[in-house]
C-alpha cells in the first residue's frame, strides 16, 4: 500500500480522490441542508392522533360535574396509562391562548406537556409530562458513517485504476530505457486490461522492428569488411607498381577505406551494446592499470593528456571492457578538438562514480549539448579528415552510461575552457 501510494502517480490519485470525494460530500451536505431548510419552512400541522385524544378526553370530562372533573381526569389516567390533568380557568390564566390546536409546553426538567383549551369545559386538559425522546449514540453517528462511506467507496473505486496506471507507467518507463524486452502488463492489471494488452502488442512489434534493423545493420557491416579488405590489399599492391604521381591518389583511397572501416567498427560497437545477449558483469576494477591500458589504446596524438584520481581513488565498480570503450570514445572526441591539453579525472562521491574528460578546445554550444549524444549527430557537418568522426562515438558513451544505470552530460570546462564530458553512474 505504501509503495502504491508514494508512486509517481500519487498526484493523479490525490487530485482524483479529492475531486470525487469532495464533490460527493459537498453535494450530500447541500442536499441535507436544503432538505432541512425546506422542512423548517413548512407549517407544522397538529398531530391528528393527539387532537383525537383530546376530543375524546373532552367528551368524557364534559359528562362529569365541574367539581368532579379533576377526579375524573385521574380515573382516566389510570385507565389509559396517560397523565391526564384537568386545569380550571384560573390555572391557565397566564398562558397564551391557542384555540383549536394543542399547545406543546416544556418544563424546567425538559419534560414535554400538551395543553388543550376547551370552552365547553371552561378550562383546559393537560397531558404529560412525557420524557424527551432518547436519541441513541448510533443515530448520532449515522451522518458521520454516511460521509465516511462516501470516502471509502471513492477510495476503493480509484485504487484498482491507480494500481493499473502504476503498472503501465513502470512498464513504459522500463521499455523506454531498454526496448529489448517486450512488455507483459496485461496479466498484472484488472481494470485497464485492454489498454495493457494493446501496449504489450505495440512493444513487441517495436522491439522486433528495432532488433531486425539492428541485426541487418550488423550483418551488412560484417559483410562490407571483406570487400574493403580486398580493396586495401589491391591498393597496397598497386602502390608499389604505379608511377610516383599516382601514389598520392592510392594513399587517399587507402585513407578513405580506413575511414569506412572505422565507421563499420563504430556501427558494430553500437549494435553490440543493444544486443539482447549482452550481459553486464560489473566488478570492482583497480583504476591505475585500467587507466594505463585505456590510454595505451587511445588514438595517436601529440596532446598533453593528464590523468587525475580524485582523493587517490583506488578502484571503481564498473564493467571494465565497456567503460574502457567509453573512455576511448571520450578521449577520441577530446583529442579531435583539443588545442594542446586534455584532462581525464575519475572520482567517487555521494554513492556516484564520475569519469570526466575535459579539453581546451572551442567547447560545445549550450544548445547542442543534448544533441551530441544522439547517433550520427555531428556539430561539424563538413566530415573532413581533419575533424573525422561519424557521430557514433558519443552515442556509444551514452549507451554504456545507460547500461551502468547512469548518464553522460556535457558542459563547459571551468579549468581548461573547452568541453567537459562527464559520465556518472551509481557505485556498487
Amino acid at each position: 500500500m505504501k509503495e502504491w501510494f508514494v508512486a509517481r502517480h500519487r498526484g493523479l490519485f490525490i487530485r482524483s480522490y479529492l475531486f470525487l470525494a469532495g464533490g460527493l460530500l459537498i453535494a450530500a451536505i447541500l442536499l441535507d441542508l436544503g432538505f432541512g431548510a425546506f422542512q423548517s419552512r413548512q407549517a407544522r400541522a397538529a398531530d391528528p392522533w393527539l387532537v383525537s385524544t383530546f376530543l375524546l378526553l373532552e367528551s368524557e370530562l364534559a359528562q362529569a360535574q365541574p367539581a368532579e372533573r379533576a377526579a375524573t381526569a385521574a380515573d382516566l389516567s389510570n385507565k389509559l396509562g396517560l397523565d391526564v390533568h384537568f386545569l380550571d380557568a384560573g390555572e391557565i390564566a397566564g398562558l397564551a391562548s391557542n384555540d383549536n390546536a394543542p399547545q406543546q409546553l416544556e418544563d424546567d426538567a425538559g419534560h414535554t406537556h400538551y395543553l388543550w383549551r376547551s370552552a365547553a369545559l371552561g378550562g383546559a386538559i393537560r397531558l404529560g409530562p412525557f420524557m424527551p425522546p432518547h436519541e441513541s449514540l448510533a443515530v448520532r453517528f449515522v451522518p458521520v458513517l454516511f460521509y465516511a462511506s462516501i470516502l471509502a467507496v471513492v477510495g476503493l473505486w480509484l485504487r484498482p485504476l491507480l494500481r493499473d496506471l502504476s503498472v503501465l507507467t513502470r512498464a513504459s518507463q522500463k521499455f523506454a530505457s531498454d526496448y529489448r524486452e517486450p512488455l507483459d502488463t496485461a496479466a498484472h492489471t484488472t481494470q485497464l486490461t485492454s489498454l495493457a494488452t494493446n501496449l504489450d502488442d505495440m512493444s513487441a512489434r517495436v522491439s522486433q522492428l528495432i532488433q531486425s534493423q539492428k541485426e541487418m545493420t550488423a550483418a551488412l557491416s560484417h559483410e562490407m569488411r571483406t570487400p574493403l579488405a580486398r580493396v586495401r590489399f589491391a591498393a597496397a599492391v598497386l602502390e608499389g607498381e604505379v608511377a610516383e604521381a599516382l601514389r598520392p591518389q592510392l594513399r587517399a583511397v587507402n585513407a578513405d577505406v580506413q575511414q569506412i572501416d572505422n565507421l563499420i567498427s563504430d556501427m558494430l560497437d553500437y549494435a553490440r551494446l543493444d544486443h539482447p545477449g549482452l550481459r553486464m558483469e560489473c566488478v570492482e576494477t583497480p583504476l591505475e592499470p585500467w587507466l594505463l591500458h585505456a590510454l595505451a589504446t587511445s588514438p595517436p596524438h601529440e596532446r598533453d593528456v593528464e590523468t587525475v584520481r580524485v582523493n587517490d581513488l583506488e578502484s571503481a565498480w564498473m564493467e571494465p571492457r565497456l567503460m574502457e570503450l567509453a573512455l576511448n570514445n571520450l578521449l577520441a572526441n577530446a583529442l579531435r578538438y583539443a588545442k594542446a591539453k586534455v584532462k581525464v579525472s575519475i572520482a567517487s562521491e555521494g554513492g556516484m562514480q564520475r569519469l570526466v574528460v575535459e579539453d581546451d578546445g572551442e567547447g560545445i554550444p549550450e544548445g547542442d549539448r543534448a544533441t551530441i549524444f544522439r547517433a550520427f549527430a555531428r556539430l561539424d557537418t563538413s566530415r573532413n579528415r581533419k575533424t573525422g568522426g561519424f557521430g557514433l562515438g558519443l552515442a556509444i558513451v551514452a549507451r554504456i552510461a545507460a547500461l551502468h544505470r547512469g548518464r553522460v552530460v556535457a558542459d563547459a570546462s571551468p579549468a581548461l575552457g573547452g568541453a567537459r564530458l562527464a559520465l556518472e553512474w551509481p557505485a556498487r
